[in-house]
Formats: structure tokens, C-alpha cells, sequence
């Protein structure tokens, strides 16, 4: 099912460095794609509730990692669009999707 620009995407986070500590607000680190596949990993998370979110994270990126979640950073797909990126949705597992098209330039993924 594509992506509504209103719908709210879950990125977990998982290193300390995404974050800023004084204040706890998520970095653009978080969000910077993995340098394997060039994807950000997000989760759809429009219409759950914040207990569901958190069993996302829980059973599909803090068990499969082997990683405690250090926090959560919430975007609307529209501010991801907006920066000529794509959402392309990618299960399993479920509600799981990329962020894709990022630009070759490191510089220019910031």
C-alpha cells in the first residue's frame, strides 16, 4: 500500500550519538542511510498506539540487533517527501518501510 504524505513513520533509535542528550532531541544522524543499502529503516506507525510502537521496536529492531532502543524520532512522510526522498514500503516485516533516493554526497543527505 504506497504511503500518505499524513501518515507518521517510527525511526528507532539505537546509538547515543543520534540524540542530544540536554535536551533529547533526535539528530539527523538517526536518519542518515545505512551505508550497506543506502535505506533508512523506518516503521508506518499511523492509526497504533504509542504501547504497539514500542513492541515494534521491541520484537523487530531491538531483539534482531541485539540492541536496547535508546529512543524514538517521529516524522511525517510529507517532511521526508518534501526533501526529495521516497518512502517505498518493504515487508515483512510488517509496517516496516525504506527511505530511499537519498543523493550519493554525504553532504547533501544532511
Amino acid at each position: 500500500m504506497p504511503v500518505e504524505l499524513s501518515e507518521i513513520l517510527s525511526r528507532f533509535v539505537l546509538q547515543k550519538n543520534w540524540y542530544r542528550h540536554s535536551d533529547n532531541r533526535v539528530k539527523y544522524a538517526a536518519f542518515m542511510p545505512n551505508p550497506k543499502n543506502g535505506e533508512t529503516s523506518v516503521f508506518r506507525t499511523s492509526g497504533i498506539s504509542d504501547v504497539e510502537i514500542w513492541q515494534i521496536g521491541e520484537h523487530e529492531v531491538a531483539m534482531k540487533r541485539d540492541k536496547p532502543i535508546s529512543g524514538r524520532a517521529d516524522i511525517k512522510a510529507s517532511v521526508v517527501i518534501s526533501k526529495n526522498l521516497r518512502i517505498l514500503p518493504c515487508e515483512p516485516p510488517e509496517r516496516h518501510a525504506n527511505i530511499i533516493a537519498w543523493p550519493d554526497e554525504k553532504s547533501e543527505q544532511k
